[in-house]
């Protein structure tokens, strides 16, 4: 999802599952996870069962929080001073003290299936070229968005149709990560294998679209919900004709209502202080298009953890 290229070893990963119940499969996240030379290294993810070990139930979601590799009670925090978790309903906010990354996640079901929204901070982000990661660089030009691994640029179709479509869904596929890349931590009965979605052809069947079409096709409300200062957002009207009203809805609430939002902290937490606003936006929730164009949020495919 994230890393860095420099001498700081930053990564953060992001772990995706697909909505089985669903014609088209979207991808929905289960689980994050952020390591740093000289850093905790915090994983919060879905377990498989409300008998995980130590799992938390938000609802019918049973959510572990791994501090360094460790299984440790969500509700009690990290124990620790150089990254803290706090949980407050349904919200959970994992932060970095001393390099300024906040992740805020919210524990969410749709469809019966358990996942999270979330948002990335990097107050502290450089915007040298020493991060990298499945949207590119933090540089304000979505036309460079598409980048390998090492930093080198990918072209990017010119074609509306290929940028939501098929060819972006292989972009996704290259962002996938192997077991030895992967830095999760699993439950004892489960690996990598058991979170690999990123092989067979559900992309063949899915994205190959015509998004003109799609959008001449589309009702005007739902154009008029996706339209944000004079701007129709493609990843929207995706999403609302696709994944139907409730991931519209989510789309809608979490995304284009982020660049405008005050950000809250919990306050009754271990921690305190000001936490800057995002430099990338959240991932929507269920997604059908996973590196869905310049307008599209941040959201993976479905890649091995």
């Amino acid at each position: 999802f994230l890393k860095s290229l420099g001498a700081r070893d930053l990564t953060i990963q992001a772990r995706t599952a697909i909505v089985a119940n669903h014609p088209k499969g979207p991808a929905v996240t289960t689980g994050v996870v952020v390591k740093e030379t000289g850093q905790p290294t915090i994983q919060v993810s879905l377990g498989s069962s409300s008998n995980s070990e130590l799992a938390t139930m938000f609802g019918q979601c049973p959510v572990q929080l791994f501090v360094n590799g460790v299984a440790t009670d969500i509700d009690a925090g990290t124990g620790l001073t150089d990254a803290t978790v706090q949980v407050k309903d349904k919200r959970i906010v994992v932060e970095y003290i001393n390099t300024q990354i906040r992740l805020d996640l919210n524990v969410r079901v749709w469809r019966n299936t358990c996942h999270f929204s979330v948002t990335y901070f990097l107050a502290d982000c450089p915007c040298d070229g020493s991060l990298v990661g499945i949207l590119g660089q933090p540089d304000g030009d979505w036309k460079n968005d598409w980048h390998e691994h090492d930093g080198t640029a990918v072209t990017i179709p010119a074609s509306r149709r290929d940028r939501r479509g098929k060819k972006a869904y292989d972009y996704s596929l290259t962002w996938c990560l192997t077991e030895a890349e992967s830095e999760f931590t699993y439950e004892p009965t489960m690996s990598h294998a058991d979170h690999d979605f990123c092989s067979g052809t559900k992309g063949d069947d899915n994205f190959d679209l015509d998004i003109d079409q799609i959008i001449a096709e589309t009702t005007p409300e739902v154009i008029n919900k996706c339209t944000t200062e004079g701007e129709l957002d493609e990843g929207c009207v995706f999403d609302c004709n696709f994944l139907g009203d409730e991931a519209c809805d989510e789309f809608i609430d979490i995304v284009q209502n982020t660049a405008t939002a005050e950000i809250t902290v919990i306050t009754d937490g271990p921690t305190s202080g000001p936490t800057p606003g995002p430099t990338s936006g959240p991932t929507s929730g269920p997604t059908l298009d996973p590196t869905a164009g310049p307008t599209s949020p941040p959201t993976t495919a479905p890649e091995p953890a």
